[in-house]
């Protein structure tokens, strides 16, 4: 237990606030808390002259932009509404090509062994089409119609490869009862690309075979679903985000005018953000989900952003500034934590990129194209908006009649949030010890965390092509997503055929080998069980292929890849196949891990001590953004891993995670804890610097800002949890996760957790290092006079 406060830090202690100081002090007997008072600046200072009071406050460049930006609203007005016109015009004109590829890593071994298997037109199938017959695959017609759809599939233009029973007579592609047999098609080019061809490619080959029962799978037509499916869920959120996050700030302001403005900033960088990608995708891969994403962050980050800067304005409103100069001193103080913030999330999104994933990356992109929008929509855009609005935005008219109107004015302050300040500031250790233990208790499941890379189930259970995945696993002993192909580029197979026999024989030996085929014959448990006559192939080089008895994404089909990759083989061997993807892209993400996490962590702290000037306050900030982290990914693993809310695993085994999820939420989780962070200690230390009072400066910011984050909180919980109205699983755990994590941070981290901290750290937080001649001022026990507080340099700003 601390010693209590010292007379210095106490009951005038909280003096801070201006509801705290009425009570507190005898000036405030009989004070209106609307009017201006000159015998007491500390409750309400009396508003200077314009030149005067731009003197005296030193407006930085944000300030002067703010209050350019107020005087020519209309011009501001305009050119937003015609740079949103044009960038959605550029959009629909050129077409967003979205993508829904990039789940594996570039440059792995199993992405050099698959572009050598494709030489063979052997490579893992894009399209795999279930063919179910009335009568025998073997019978004439059957067979008859099969080389007809195999050769219609070969000849179109971007197919490089049509396998089927018929034209390779294996046996893996024919069904247990006989009655249903496999088309595996190969498409050129990247996903998008294979995307394009298969909406065309597999509408002909149905009209071409109308009687037949035909089902697709793979993952070109598992983009194509997700894809559609991706675009209808959009619409769905939204209609769900906007009507909600109204509410929200309609009970947070209590005024409809100023509701309208973070609401239109967090819609505009919406669809600017979306519009932009949309042209982008000509020049990169951008994944489908980049567009719930953006809607999701772009709305819910630029209502934040624009939430505490409006707050902030109707506080200096308030104590007596005209709307030109509120607006400009709301954007010197609170404008610069927006930037810091914005800074701080493009940072740790723009660290995904060290991620070899064209998925992680094309999500990075398109969050720093967010990131920028409502940055720039609060910097220039609510500044017009104030202006065009007036006076209904100040929040100063009388209050009238009826529970909507109830309180003070004041929706920077919240007695509740004071009351838990004090009560937390009184036994830090208690509360600190709790919250703590509360989030590691929640990170605990982290260590159980069991990655793997997407497929069909990531679609509703009705799609077409996860029903289809899942008829081919029950009525083929061999599915092809257990396949892996050894590809053996430099061995002839005619004058090496006893060097491969034996290596096929010591692959089908293997633990988990259910059956490996080559050109020769079929073999399992060790002995060849079938022979196969098949003419010479003109090249040099030949395949043999190994098939999995078990999951293919569990830890047996794993042992079983590097069990194929060290058993010694007749010439250089490349092993490619769904599960080498994994097992590549585990290592490659384990190997840029580090990098991510030393350059995020290293970058943020850097942020933060640039802003705050104070390194314990950086260093806390990045180990509360740690802690959040673990919670996040934690509460992912348990939900989604262990609890198996969306239900069990087509494929069987033990459920797991896609594993770029779990990186983008990481992501997300530590760059919005960082911005709450922000937030709360601009306002702690613009107390610090006028009290010197460590316990004042803590109530004071939790106090004029709990409700705040409590508003935007909800805000961001809503538009990132509209994810889970999405049928796509994956969305619906990252917006699970982040609705989750959001509001945890506000309440454990924010509430509980910072004041304990800097209550327990006590006048170290406002410690910084000197520069050379210079004392190091926040040590200082000088009174917070204006000089002096000139003079120290805490959130010195140069903007």
């Amino acid at each position: 237990m601390p010693d209590p406060p010292t007379p210095s830090e106490t009951p005038a202690p909280f003096v801070a606030s201006a509801a705290g100081a009425a009570a507190a002090t005898p000036l405030a007997k009989g004070h209106d808390p609307g009017k201006c008072d000159p015998t007491d600046s500390l409750v309400r200072p009396c508003p200077q002259g314009p030149a005067e009071s731009d003197k005296g406050s030193g407006m930085p460049l944000l300030g002067h932009v703010a209050r350019w930006s107020f005087r020519h609203c209309r011009s501001v007005l305009g050119a937003v509404a015609g740079l949103i016109v044009l960038l959605a015009g550029l959009g629909l004109g050129v077409g967003g090509e979205w993508s829904n590829g990039g789940y594996t890593a570039d440059g792995t071994a199993a992405q050099r062994a698959e572009s050598a298997a494709r030489q063979f037109g052997a490579g893992t199938p894009d399209l795999v089409l279930h063919l179910r017959f009335g009568r025998p695959v073997d019978s004439p017609e059957a067979a008859a119609q099969g080389r007809q759809l195999t050769e219609q599939a070969a000849a179109t233009p971007g197919v490089s490869a049509a396998l089927s029973y018929w034209n390779t007579g294996r046996e893996p592609l024919r069904s247990d009862d006989g009655r249903g047999a496999l088309l595996l098609i190969d498409l050129e080019g990247d996903e998008s690309r294979a995307a394009r061809t298969a909406r065309a490619l597999v509408p002909s080959l149905r009209a071409a075979a109308p009687g037949l029962d035909l089902a697709v799978s793979g993952p070109a037509w598992v983009n194509v679903t997700a894809t559609e499916q991706a675009e209808r869920d959009l619409l769905r959120s939204e209609l769900f985000v906007l009507p909600v996050t109204f509410l929200v700030l309609a009970l947070s302001f209590r005024s409809f005018s100023a509701t309208l403005v973070p609401a239109a900033i967090g819609a505009t960088a919406a669809s600017g953000a979306l519009a932009l990608l949309a042209v982008v995708t000509q020049l990169l891969p951008i994944s489908v989900f980049a567009v719930n994403l953006s809607c999701a962050l772009g709305f819910g980050l630029a209502v934040d952003y624009a939430l505490f800067t409006l707050a902030r304005y109707r506080e200096e409103r308030a104590r007596g500034l005209d709307a030109e100069q509120a607006v400009g001193r709301a954007m010197s103080t609170t404008g610069r934590a927006v930037v810091f913030c914005a800074l701080t999330m493009a940072w740790c999104m723009a660290g995904l990129l060290v991620f070899p994933l064209g998925l992680i990356r094309s999500l990075a992109i398109a969050s720093l194209i967010v990131v920028a929008f409502c940055a720039a929509g609060t910097l220039f855009l609510l500044p017009a908006l104030v202006a065009a609005l007036g006076g209904r935005l100040d929040g100063t008219r009388p209050p009238r009649r009826g529970p909507w109107r109830r309180g003070s004015g004041d929706l920077s302050v919240s007695p509740a949030w004071r009351r838990a300040a004090v009560a937390v500031t009184a036994r830090p250790w208690l509360w600190g010890t709790a919250g703590a233990v509360l989030l590691l208790g929640l990170a605990l499941p982290v260590v159980g965390l069991r990655p793997a890379l997407t497929d069909e189930s990531i679609l509703p259970p009705t799609a077409e092509a996860r029903t289809a995945a899942v008829a081919v696993r029950a009525d083929f002993p061999f599915a092809p997503e257990r396949q892996l192909t050894v590809v053996l580029p430099r061995t002839d197979a005619a004058s090496r055929a006893a060097e491969l026999d034996a290596y096929a024989r010591t692959l089908a030996a293997l633990p988990g080998a259910a059956r490996v085929s080559t050109a020769a014959g079929e073999y399992a448990g060790g002995r060849r069980v079938a022979e196969r006559h098949t003419e010479a192939a003109p090249r040099l080089g030949t395949l043999v292929t190994v098939f999995g008895a078990d999951p293919v994404q569990s830890s047996e089909t794993s042992a079983l890849v590097d069990a194929v990759r060290a058993t010694p083989a007749p010439g250089p061997a490349l092993v490619t196949g769904t599960a080498a993807h994994l097992d590549d892209t585990r290592q490659a993400v384990t190997d840029a891990l580090p990098w991510w996490t030393g350059l995020t962590s290293c970058g943020v702290f850097i942020m933060l001590l640039l802003f705050t000037r104070s390194v314990l306050v950086a260093f806390k900030a990045a180990v509360l953004g740690a802690l959040s982290i673990g919670a996040a990914l934690g509460l992912m693993v348990l939900l989604f891993q262990r609890l198996q809310v969306l239900g069990p695993p087509d494929t069987g085994g033990a459920s797991t995670l896609e594993i770029t999820m779990p990186l983008l939420a990481a992501a997300l989780a530590f760059g919005l804890c960082v911005d709450y962070e922000v937030f709360l200690v601009s306002r702690m230390a613009e107390e610090w610097r006028r009290t010197r009072q460590n316990t004042a400066a803590i109530v004071f910011g939790i106090e004029h800002t709990g409700r705040l984050f409590t508003a935007a909180a909800l805000v961001v919980a809503v538009s990132m949890g509209a994810l889970m109205l999405s049928q796509i699983s994956l969305l619906v755990v990252l917006g699970a996760t982040m609705a989750a994590i959001v509001l945890i941070d506000a309440t454990v981290v924010r509430g509980v957790l910072v004041p304990a901290f800097m209550q327990l750290a006590g006048r170290a937080n406002w410690w910084s290092p000197s520069a050379p001649g210079r004392a190091a001022p926040m040590a200082a026990s000088a009174p917070a006079e204006a000089g002096s507080v000139k003079r120290a340099g805490l959130f010195r700003s140069r903007w």
